[in-house]
């Protein structure tokens, strides 16, 4: 969508016929990008004339029968306020009609009418009417760029709710304008996570052609597709979990097919959980940042459990792909009296879709189950503790992690059961470590040394094989980062000298096409090299250009090109800097 201007439309009005011509010959209007669009010889005409045609710009002398100038003005810019107005006075008239000011008028013109004030004063108003109708314009692109943005805005909004990162006295506001009806009188809500997954055989990953009943809602609804690719973006590699993980080697007409699968299928999941329930405010569904569909129900906590039971097995079924095991899994919060507590039931769901691990998936799993009853004391998940305990085994920290789990469980149980369930919550950290670290096979989720955990008599026992588990986990990851590190850099320098004549590589890139995070990289390259990234890939390409200097009669443009650096001011400068002589210099001290 552009903004084009029109002609602007003008109107003349004065009770002289030669007047009014005189204003209509005196310049040529469609050069100054108006068209005269209509005359009248009075005010009552005019205010006619006005109402009728809509001109832009309206002319009119100070002095007519009836009703003046001055007061025709007035009622104007009453009734149109964009409407530009061009007072014609006499120099006797004149402060007289300095009384318009006050109501807005644009200009005035002096008798008798000269062609240049009368191109001024039109060139003036067109610069005018055009700003203004500029930001008008952009006002409505505005407009439609949120209007379009609204469905994204909504979700993020309720998000940042399930986050708790809205205050409670911000709440009611900002649902309203999302048409979610918040308000104090709401008796609760319910929330229930669910998760997506297919395991894609990797003879499939290059054949997306399969699936072709996928491909009807990507055409049908690309904003969805959009979401869940912002999505995608910013979840990374580590918050797939359950997914399948690419090799490095792995070539990127590859890895596109899977990632397509996987926003389509969650797409033909959405659409199905929008489909059973009925479009009410009772009910809110939206994508969460680990793009696992979020269902919140409002209202008494009746049949909820039920019915996401229904709607498992009805996607479970739905999404059967021909040659892929797809899993649909749910965890389900307690109720939850109160707006303010919707990140209470949030976190209670999540937490139930993490113990899939032990239960299995393709379940409904519903939080008030892993709930032990009586007992002296609950043992109760510190979020910052296991959030710590993850890092820890995620960075190979062996013996940091064994003594934080040393203090996790020093807390009194009261019987087996609650210890358990803190050994389900080590060992979910545990697995998670593993996979955003990549781990594969036994390495990342032992079933018999996890089994026997699970069913460990005593503590003591208990304390001793996840000591163990911990230790193993963390380990194998410390040599894998070891490993991994150990050959990284020869193979960035080796991928650096192939592709050192694109001026598009950089740190990001690079770290981006080996998979590792830029700040990492640098570090590396700095304790490897003794160099920064930058100073590096410089040296490389100024041995580069000496070679192809001494060994060809390529100029110095084509030189730079070919290494890189397709600006010749710049390598010119650069090469002198490093070199310590020019381009010339240098071919000519080797001649």
């Amino acid at each position: 969508m552009e903004l084009t201007v029109e002609p602007l439309k003008v109107l003349i009005v004065d009770d002289e016929y030669l007047i009014r011509n005189l204003l209509r010959m005196r310049i040529d209007w469609e050069q100054q990008g108006m068209n005269i669009i209509g005359e009248a010889s009075d005010a009552a005409e005019a205010l006619e004339q006005v109402e009728l045609l809509r001109p832009d710009i309206v002319f009119t002398d100070i002095y007519m029968p009836k009703m003046d100038g001055i007061e025709l003005s007035g009622i104007l810019m009453e009734r149109y306020p964009n409407l530009k107005i061009v007072v014609v006075t006499g120099h006797d008239e004149f402060e007289y009609a300095r009384q318009s000011v006050k109501l807005g008028i644009s200009d005035f013109i002096l008798k008798p009418i000269r062609a240049s004030e009368l191109l001024q004063v039109t060139a003036k108003l067109r610069a005018a009417i055009e700003q203004e109708m500029g930001r008008e314009y952009e006002l409505m692109k505005l407009r439609e760029e949120m209007k379009q943005s609204l469905p994204y805005l909504r979700e993020r909004f309720v998000n940042q709710w399930l986050s708790d990162v809205i205050p409670e006295d911000e709440l009611q506001e900002k649902g309203r304008f999302f048409g979610i009806p918040i308000s104090s009188g709401e008796p609760g809500l319910r929330i229930a996570v669910m998760e997506v997954e297919v395991a894609v055989p990797q003879a499939k990953i290059s054949a997306p052609e399969v699936y072709p009943h996928l491909s009807e809602p990507y055409h049908q609804t690309p904003e969805t597709l959009q979401t869940l690719q912002t999505h995608e973006a910013h979840r990374g590699p580590q918050q797939q979990h359950g997914q399948p993980q690419l090799s490095q080697h792995q070539t990127e007409a590859h890895r596109q097919p899977v990632e397509e699968i996987h926003i389509l299928l969650r797409m033909v999941g959405m659409k199905q959980v929008q489909a059973f329930y009925p479009q009410d405010s009772q009910t809110i569904i939206v994508m969460d940042p680990h793009n696992r569909i979020v269902v919140l129900s409002f209202g008494e906590d009746t049949e909820f459990a039920n019915q996401v039971q229904q709607l498992q097995e009805e996607l479970q079924h739905t999404l059967k792909l021909k040659g892929c095991e797809v899993d649909v899994t749910v965890g389900i919060g307690q109720w939850q009296s109160g707006w303010g507590r919707a990140c209470v039931g949030y976190r209670e769901a999540c937490r139930a879709l993490d113990y899939q691990a032990f239960v299995g998936k393709n379940q409904v799993i519903c939080f008030e189950d892993l709930v032990i009853e009586g007992g002296k004391r609950r043992y109760h998940s510190d979020a910052q503790l296991l959030q710590q305990l993850q890092f820890y085994v995620s960075v190979g920290a062996g013996e940091e992690a064994v003594l934080l789990l040393e203090r996790m469980l020093s807390v009194p149980f009261s019987d087996v059961s609650q210890f358990r369930m803190a050994a389900m919550d080590v060992v979910t950290e545990c697995q998670r470590a593993a996979i955003e670290q990549q781990l594969e096979g036994e390495h990342a989720l032992n079933k018999e040394a996890v089994a026997a955990i699970f069913t460990a008599g005593h503590l003591p026992e208990l304390k001793s094989m996840l000591e163990q588990h911990v230790r193993t986990v963390s380990d194998v990851i410390q040599a894998k980062r070891q490993a991994k590190e150990g050959n990284l850099i020869d193979r960035v320098m080796a991928y650096l000298e192939e592709n050192i004549g694109n001026a598009e590589v950089g740190l990001s890139s690079t770290a981006a096409a080996f998979y590792v995070s830029s700040g990492h990289l640098g570090r590396l390259m700095k304790k490897e090299t003794g160099q920064t990234f930058v100073e590096y890939m410089t040296q490389l390409r100024m041995r580069k250009a000496e070679t192809l200097l001494k060994q060809t009669d390529l100029k110095g443009y084509e030189i730079g090109q070919q290494v890189g650096i397709p600006d010749p001011h710049y390598f010119s400068v650069l090469f002198k800097k490093h070199i310590g002589r020019s381009m010339n210099e240098y071919r000519n001290v080797k001649t």
